[in-house]
């Protein structure tokens, strides 16, 4: 499954570069703005309690404007992933429908960075000056709390995307998703890892914020899948739900993406006129 859904990515990432490109121009003009106000912030002439309190704010502000662009890209995504063709005015429409979501999201990001920044370094400190255990086990639960929630946010936006749930539904449902394919979900974390590195080397033109949130979505409507069949199959036990019948329920999409040679991913009409 891991192989189809790597492939299939790649081609659709690929194949809709113009929007990809185009999508995070936008998203690359967020991150600008939001650097703006983090230095402001951060160079502010307060000190103490007012400064600390300022870069906090700047750091929720600017996961809220992150996040919004991001959603912005929710419904395309979910078209391309089912083999639709994107369009401008949906990115533009939905900035406006999913703003709410994606404040939402935005803000609960910022609140988690926040929480790492002041709580990890104080149980640490705290640990180190008194001795007590007390103290590591509450920084190892809030470190453990943190990386669970980063892995299984990853399903957040695909699962507003694909299911249209609001906040609390989406991010219920990522955490049950995050529990239930956690191989899958570190598999999904090592590609957006690699695009990470592929947006870093192109100054994040390609694949960047979009190709992600395409990346996710890619991964989740494929996930989907496997809960159809369980549906369509009640009573079966842990081991049975373990065995997925992967090729029959892929049969479909393999046929619609069909084969993809070398010189047809760089050159696709040589491929069709051949």
């Amino acid at each position: 499954m891991f192989g189809f859904f790597f492939k299939k990515n790649l081609c659709d990432v690929w194949d809709n570069l113009f929007y990809v490109v185009v999508c995070n121009f936008f998203s690359l003009i967020a991150l600008f703005v939001s650097y703006l106000i983090f230095m402001f912030a951060y160079s502010s002439p307060f000190s103490g309690e007012i400064r600390a309190t300022l870069i906090f704010a700047s750091v929720i502000i600017d996961s809220i404007l992150i996040c919004s662009v991001g959603f912005a890209a929710g419904k395309n995504a979910a078209k391309i992933a089912n083999f639709d063709a994107p369009r401008y005015s949906e990115f533009f429409k939905e900035f406006l429908i999913s703003f709410k979501t994606g404040a939402l999201f935005g803000l609960f990001t910022g609140a988690l960075i926040c929480v790492a920044a002041v709580t990890l370094p104080f149980y640490f400190k705290m640990w180190k000056s008194s001795g007590s255990y007390v103290w590591f086990i509450f920084m190892i639960l809030i470190f453990w709390f943190l990386v669970t929630t980063f892995f299984a946010l990853q399903w957040f936006l695909p699962v507003r995307s694909l299911m249209n749930n609001g906040f609390k539904k989406c991010l219920k449902k990522s955490y049950i998703i995050f529990f239930d394919n956690i191989g899958f979900t570190f598999a999904l974390s090592f590609v957006n890892f690699l695009n990470f590195l592929l947006t870093i080397f192109t100054f994040g033109l390609y694949p960047g914020m979009t190709g992600i949130v395409i990346t996710n979505t890619n991964a989740l409507r494929l996930l989907l899948y496997k809960y159809d069949w369980i549906e369509v199959n009640p009573g079966l036990s842990a081991k049975e739900r373990k065995n997925v019948p992967w090729n029959d329920l892929l049969a479909k999409d393999r046929k619609l993406l069909g084969p993809r040679t070398l010189k047809g991913f760089f050159f696709p009409w040589k491929d069709n006129k051949a």
